[in-house]
């Protein structure tokens, strides 16, 4: 059942007729137990007043109870009976509704009634109380007898009566508490039906309002005014997901306007070169230094495209990685090589400090990516006579690797976004085809797949870039 009306209703209805037809049976046990104690009682009391009226004369057992006296004894369609036994199950006295039949019989408790279940000689079920007591002798005939008083007489008392009319009742009861316990069904099927609709109203409202949201405009937010306690948490969630696809909108448009801004100045400069090299007949050197300013700029568009493919590449899980063992010290100083001729003749002191024993665990390539990018940016973006500073210590179950230089002019503010795409401190993009902003973006990608971690600080003109890595298993 994937209808949530559905559920609820099913549910609602189903529970509320559980509850009533429990309550139903409940009450009809009670007032069954009541009624056949009420009845009991009746039968024990006609039983009593008739056995008080058994008296002995003359060594003679007789009731002095005439049933025609009574209506009950009397009824044309279901009268009383009653009988009285002596001793040896003569029977002493009958009423007139037996005629010459018997009641059934039962040996009585003495002092007690004992009720039974009995087919009545007319063929009808019924119900028997039986009392069985002594019955003495008349003090005053006791008297004329020379105070000689004759042995008690153990008799046996019979009175019973149709249950028909009790079962009526019984009958009647059951239909009235199965008609309300329908008719409860049906209208709490109402109601449940009404309550449901009203309580998921508020679903029908959010989803005409997310469907109102338009790609175009995510910066719609669902209002939550109004909204049901329940129901909040939800569109908050609907609201930090507008937010992240509203970001992730965002970047899009920024990185298509960011790609072709990177691509169109050297494709420009490209152009420009072309066509002065093109515009007159020149020596053979003049051609070759125009082919070569183009293989340069040619060069830097490939770079950026190679750092795209790879970024790409990890953020879609394309890139299969081969973790392995790697000495620190030595790829730093493979990636340092062909930056340390630029650094030295721009003066800037360079203190290394990694230990030649310090393994890592990571993808040796992409390893050495992570390291080129950096080790360029801390080259490229240093003042000249500044310092750069490369340390790496190990820490418990990781390697952490520090790379900080001098002359940074980034605030708190820009520093969170240098991991973003094609993002860069000079707002001009002076430096356009030679820092294209994806180097620590690939950098953050690539360290997040190795399974460590990425931040970078800003103190004082120092910038500095702190990864972590996992430590080789000894």
């Amino acid at each position: 059942m994937r209808s949530l009306r559905a559920r609820l209703l099913v549910w609602t209805v189903g529970g509320m007729a559980l509850l009533v037809a429990v309550f139903g049976v409940v009450v009809y046990g009670v007032m069954r137990q009541s009624l056949n104690r009420s009845f009991n009682a009746s039968l024990a009391g006609v039983a009593r007043t008739i056995g008080a009226t058994v008296k002995q004369e003359g060594g003679q057992v007789e009731a002095e109870f005439d049933d025609r006296d009574i209506p009950a004894f009397r009824h044309p369609k279901h009268p009383d009976y009653f009988e009285l036994w002596g001793e040896g199950r003569r029977v002493v006295q009958r009423s007139a509704s037996l005629g010459q039949k018997d009641l059934e019989w039962c040996e009585g408790d003495a002092g007690e009634p004992r009720f039974d279940d009995v087919r009545l000689p007319h063929g009808r079920d019924g119900r028997m109380v039986t009392l069985a007591f002594q019955v003495k002798a008349d003090p005053e005939e006791q008297a004329k007898q020379g105070g000689l008083a004759p042995a008690p007489v153990t008799v046996t008392l019979a009175v019973a009566r149709e249950t028909a009319p009790l079962n009526a009742d019984l009958e009647f009861l059951a239909r009235l508490l199965a008609s309300a316990t329908a008719g409860a069904g049906l209208l709490a099927l109402l109601v449940a039906a009404i309550v449901v609709r009203q309580g998921l109203a508020p679903l029908g409202a959010l989803a005409g309002r997310i469907g109102a949201i338009r790609e175009d405009n995510l910066a719609t937010r669902i209002p939550l005014d109004g909204m049901p306690t329940e129901m909040e948490p939800i569109g908050r969630r609907l609201n930090d997901l507008l937010l992240r696809l509203e970001e992730v909108f965002r970047r899009e448009r920024a990185f298509t306007a960011d790609a072709a801004h990177e691509l169109r100045t050297p494709l420009a400069g490209i152009r420009s070169t072309m066509e002065v090299a093109l515009s007159r007949l020149r020596k053979p050197d003049e051609y070759q230094q125009a082919l070569g300013d183009c293989l340069t700029i040619t060069r830097q568009m490939q770079s950026m495209v190679d750092n795209l493919l790879a970024l790409s590449r990890l953020e879609g899980g394309q890139t299969a990685l081969q973790p392995e063992p790697v000495r620190l010290a030595e790829l730093i100083e493979k990636c340092w090589g062909p930056l340390a001729a630029a650094v030295e003749a721009r003066r800037i002191a360079c203190r290394f400090d990694v230990p030649a024993d310090l393994v890592c665990t990571a993808d040796r390539a992409n390893l050495a990516r992570v390291l080129s990018n950096l080790l360029a940016n801390a080259a490229d973006y240093t003042d000249d006579g500044g310092r750069i500073e490369i340390v790496a210590i190990a820490a418990c179950d990781a390697v952490g690797l520090k790379i900080s230089n001098t002359g940074c002019r980034l605030s708190q503010d820009e520093v969170a976004h240098v991991f973003e795409r094609f993002w860069r401190g000079d707002s001009a993009r002076a430096a356009t085809g030679v820092h294209c902003g994806l180097g620590l973006a690939l950098v953050q990608r690539a360290v997040t797949a190795f399974g460590g971690t990425v931040d970078v600080g800003v103190a004082g003109g120092l910038f500095a870039v702190r990864v972590r890595l996992p430590a080789a298993k000894a």
